[in-house]
C-alpha cells in the first residue's frame, strides 16, 4: 500500500512536470510571435508624417519664397493651384537644400511588403488657400510603395 501512494505521487509530479514544461513552450511560442507581428508593424503613418515635415519644410521655406515677386503676384499665382494643387515628389525633396533629404528619403520603405516607395509617385500635395500666406494650405500625402494593395 505505501509503494502504491509513492507511485501515484511521482505521477503526479511528472504530469506537473509535463504542464509546466508545456505552458513554458507556449508562452515562449507566444513571446517570439509577438516579437515577430512587431518587426512587421504598419510605418504608414511614420512614412506620412515624416512626408509631411518635409513638405511643410521645402513649401514654406523654399518653394513659397520663390514664387512671385510681390505679395498680389504672389497671390495670383497661388490661386491657380488651389484645386489642382501643388505636387512636390520624394525625387525633388531629394534635391532640396543640397539633399538635406536624402537620407531620410532612402528609409521610405513599407515595412511590411518591403516595397521602396516610388520617388516620382510618392509625394505631398499642397493646395494653397486664402488669403495666400506662408501657412495658409492643406496637404496632402500619397504613398506609393505597396499600402494599398495591403488593403484590398
Amino acid at each position: 500500500m505505501e509503494k502504491l501512494k509513492m507511485d501515484k505521487k511521482k505521477g503526479v509530479n511528472k504530469n506537473t512536470i509535463v504542464a509546466i514544461i508545456a505552458v513554458v513552450v507556449i508562452v515562449v511560442l507566444v513571446i517570439v510571435g509577438g516579437m515577430f507581428l512587431m518587426n512587421k508593424k504598419d510605418n504608414r503613418k511614420e512614412l506620412e508624417k515624416s512626408l509631411e515635415e518635409m513638405g511643410r519644410d521645402f513649401y514654406e521655406n523654399f518653394y513659397y519664397d520663390q514664387i512671385g515677386g510681390s505679395a498680389d503676384e504672389r497671390t495670383s499665382l497661388l490661386s491657380k493651384f488651389t484645386t489642382v494643387g501643388i505636387k512636390i515628389d520624394l525625387d525633388n525633396l531629394g534635391r532640396y537644400n543640397n539633399g538635406e533629404y536624402k537620407d531620410k528619403i532612402s528609409e521610405f520603405t513599407n515595412k511590411k511588403t518591403k516595397e521602396k516607395c516610388s520617388k516620382t509617385d510618392t509625394k505631398v500635395v499642397v493646395y494653397p488657400k486664402s488669403p495666400y500666406g506662408k501657412t495658409d494650405y492643406k496637404m496632402e500625402i500619397e504613398l506609393d510603395c505597396g499600402f494599398e494593395k495591403e488593403k484590398k
